[in-house]
């Protein structure tokens, strides 16, 4: 029903691609710099997004769980230009 109603995940789609934008990354990984999707979040923030393979709805419903704050197990850091890891948890 909120599909019907333009929204997915409690954004509307118009809100998901706006705030949403997907580049690629080097991102180190345990096999070494792996060339990766990733997706900026509001111009800030920096997430692997490991769903490159969706379209439609539900690509938008995985972006939604980055806008809602869901997936910070999946942040990165852009330590030198093109070259990301994940950011560890301080706990």
């Amino acid at each position: 029903m909120q599909v019907l109603a333009g929204k997915v995940g409690g954004f509307t789609k118009m809100e998901i691609a706006r705030r949403t934008v997907p580049c690629y990354k080097k991102v180190l990984e345990k096999e070494g710099e792996v060339l990766e999707v990733c997706l900026l979040v509001d111009s800030g923030k920096l997430y692997r997004f490991p769903f490159e393979n969706l379209k439609g709805i539900k690509s938008l419903e995985r972006k939604a769980r980055f806008l809602r704050g869901e997936m910070e197990h999946l942040r990165l850091r852009e330590f030198q230009p093109g070259l990301c890891r994940y950011v560890e948890k301080t706990s």
